[in-house]
């Protein structure tokens, strides 16, 4: 029997498992996780594509198979693989029902180098689950944070806590309308005026994107490349084109190959 977060993990397959394991490796490419960082973590605001891509993102993002669920998300990641986790394939997700991250990976802050964010990002067909998204994108940000003990702290040292981002890419905007809301922890005095350093609280963030249906000519890019890129019905020539004249993202024949999947 499936349960309920099998059932909605194959959301943005559908009925094709192979359409979503192209996606979330395209979403793996450094191509396509520099816009998500420019638009949707705060560290990169103010970078360029080319330095995000280039500079900032540790390693080569791949998705792998980095349970989300406690005591097994470090037995995973710790099995002598350099991926940066977070492939799910269908066939595991369907007979095991294991529930794991789509793409996970590290990067390193642009003004200090020796900062480094965790960043999950989350491929969803729909926001329409039998559970509010917003609470599972919850979960997913504090076993981001959980599952750093026994890998980047030890015991006491909780000062070595790195942040987290979960970003979901949900292809049903409300409305037909595009946008981005971010979650976050806030300080908020209520008697008196202590305080205390944001980096010492401002350590999780989840971000959802909705992705319009209809192609609008939208001020946000992330939106429109996102758009064009999952939401379009142009064939892979076509997107290709698009993404190269409007984007700057060259689609090696590996990628244009996944685009053609999907």
């Amino acid at each position: 029997m499936m349960d309920y977060d099998t059932i909605d993990d194959i959301y943005l397959a559908g009925k094709n498992p192979e359409y979503d394991a192209a996606a979330k490796k395209l979403l793996s490419s450094k191509k396509i996780l520099a816009w998500i960082l420019k638009y949707c973590v705060e560290e990169f605001k103010d970078s360029s594509i080319a330095d995000i891509r280039d500079r900032y993102i540790i390693g080569i993002p791949e998705t792998a198979s980095v349970p989300v669920l406690p005591d097994e998300t470090n037995a995973a990641a710790m099995m002598g693989t350099d991926r940066i986790s977070g492939e799910r394939t269908e066939d595991t997700t369907i007979t095991e029902g294991k529930v794991t991250f789509d793409v996970r990976f590290r990067a390193i802050t642009p003004r200090n180098e020796l900062v480094q964010l965790i960043i999950n990002i989350e491929a969803q067909r729909s926001r329409r689950t039998s559970y509010p998204l917003l609470k599972r994108a919850m979960y997913y940000v504090s076993r981001l944070i959980s599952s750093q003990y026994g890998v980047d702290f030890d015991k006491a040292q909780y000062g070595k806590i790195k942040k987290v981002y979960s970003i979901w890419l949900c292809m049903d905007a409300p409305d037909e309308k595009g946008g981005i809301t971010r979650y976050r922890m806030q300080e908020e005095p209520e008697y008196g005026n202590v305080r205390t350093d944001k980096e010492d609280y401002d350590l999780q963030q989840v971000v959802m994107v909705y992705v319009a249906h209809a192609r609008a000519d939208m001020e946000n890019r992330l939106l429109n490349l996102l758009g064009e890129l999952f939401i379009s019905e142009d064939n892979a020539k076509m997107k290709k084109e698009a993404l190269n004249d409007h984007y700057d993202i060259d689609l090696n024949d590996d990628e244009e190959g996944l685009v053609r999947t999907m």
